[in-house]
């Protein structure tokens, strides 16, 4: 039987001094190394950056930060480390040190800088998070500037250079985003970033609590503790799952799939979403440089400030967005498509919008196309494609998860929505009904 392998501490300032209550969680406790950097500037910015950005529009207590979300990333990724450690401590620590620098206290240093990359994963986001993301971070996404911010000796290079030694600053990026990782810490990635990760984990049940939904719940609880190791072909170990936590990830799985199609893909959430974008879109030409100074100098606070601002004169362009954003003026929705996995779909969409145009001509109207990702589980019958193994273990044979379970068959990895807004300002009742009418009779007369 392996020997259990309990948490350890790299030095008294690493032990879990303090504490802060989560709804989700519980507590989530913290060191006073740790609080250095939960009360750095750079991190305390999460605060007033909403997880969800304009989502309150449509669920009034979706006010929750990515201040909170990372903690709980951090209280998820360290459980799950925990239950690892406690059954195969022995394998973990002779894989991870293989990796120069991971030598001499290599469960302390594997738990701490884990502990520490789910902190940090989210520190590079831009005011309102994803919603305006590939304008704002059009060349490189927040994942790569919270590589920066930790790297950088100007923002958090330093002090976790301090606290935790070069290895750290070296280590804590790779377990972010980096194609350099060595394969015997792909363990700790997993962790954060897989199809079974502390990340997606937190978001799902710290949302749905939010919003005030069902959707985003899930036994995520027995999920760790149903965690498992496999080992890979490059001389590390991958995460697994037991075959007892089956039933708790396929409900993760689904829980994505109605948190993406309920929540982060509604109508409402979707026409906010542009709004944003297309506020920034004005802000940029009008010569304003989306740099990461400007990203780390701003959070949804003062660019609501700006915001309520240009609203004032609505004749700018900047100021029609933002008069959007300002009074509720929403366009409405006059179309959709089902959610579907079919691409073509969108193609006959495409058609309506074209034929709406065409009779409306004097109403402003807005195509939006969302893709949702639910998953990237490898199937038996894929050939080709990203797909992401994950074993199940528990079987006698290791075997991929998808071969056991029914549900994960026929959850979609992915799914489409197109849809068409009108300007509801502008529309009487008479009208909107007339324009949704058109739609649906040209969707039905498309072969």
């Amino acid at each position: 039987m392996t020997k259990a392998r309990y948490p350890a501490f790299l030095s008294t300032n690493d032990e879990p001094h303090y504490r802060v209550r989560c709804p989700i969680h519980g507590f989530i406790h913290f060191s006073p190394n740790e609080r250095r950097i939960i009360d750095h500037p750079i991190y305390r910015r999460l605060r007033h950056v909403r997880q969800l950005a304009l989502t309150e529009y449509l669920y009034p207590g979706a006010n929750h930060t990515r201040f909170e979300h990372s903690l709980g990333v951090m209280e998820v990724a360290t459980r799950a480390f925990d239950s690892l450690a406690a059954k195969h401590g022995d394998r973990m620590e002779a894989t991870f040190q293989q990796v120069a620098g991971m030598e001499e206290n290599t469960m302390q240093k594997a738990r701490q800088f884990l502990r520490i990359a789910a902190l940090l994963h989210d520190v590079g986001h831009a005011a309102f998070s994803h919603a305006a993301e590939d304008v704002v971070q059009k060349t490189a996404k927040h994942e790569a500037l919270s590589v920066e911010v930790i790297k950088s000796p100007y923002h958090l290079g330093t002090l976790l250079k301090e606290k935790y030694g070069q290895e750290c600053v070296e280590f804590v990026p790779l377990l972010i985003e980096s194609a350099d990782l060595p394969p015997q810490l792909r363990l700790l990635r997993d962790l954060i970033s897989s199809q079974m990760d502390a990340d997606r984990t937190d978001y799902l049940l710290r949302d749905a609590y939010h919003c005030g939904v069902e959707y985003g719940k899930f036994d995520y609880l027995r999920m760790i503790e149903s965690m498992d190791v496999s080992e890979n072909d490059l001389g590390g170990l991958d995460l697994a799952l037991h075959r007892n936590g089956i039933h708790a990830f396929e409900a993760m799985v689904l829980a994505r799939y109605q948190m993406n199609t309920q929540v982060y893909y509604h109508r409402v959430r979707r026409i906010y979403d542009q709004y944003l974008i297309r506020y920034h879109q004005a802000l940029s030409a009008q010569g304003l440089e989306f740099n990461n100074d400007f990203i780390l100098a701003n959070n949804d606070v003062t660019m609501m400030a700006r915001i309520m601002e240009d609203a004032k004169d609505p004749t700018t362009e900047t100021g029609k967005w933002a008069a959007r954003i300002v009074n509720r003026n929403h366009h409405r929705e006059v179309f959709s498509t089902p959610v579907t996995e079919s691409q073509l779909l969108i193609t006959k969409a495409k058609s309506v919008a074209k034929e709406l145009l065409f009779q409306y001509n004097k109403t402003e109207q807005m195509f939006d196309l969302a893709k949702g990702n639910i998953h990237k589980l490898l199937r038996r019958e894929d050939s080709e494609g990203d797909w992401v193994e994950l074993k199940l273990t528990g079987t006698g044979n290791e075997r991929l998860v998808t071969e056991d379970s029914q549900v994960l068959k026929t959850i979609p990895r992915a799914f489409f929505c197109a849809r068409i807004f009108a300007d509801a300002g502008n529309l009487s009742p008479t009208l909107l009904q007339e324009m949704r009418e058109t739609a649906r009779q040209k969707w039905q007369s498309i072969q």
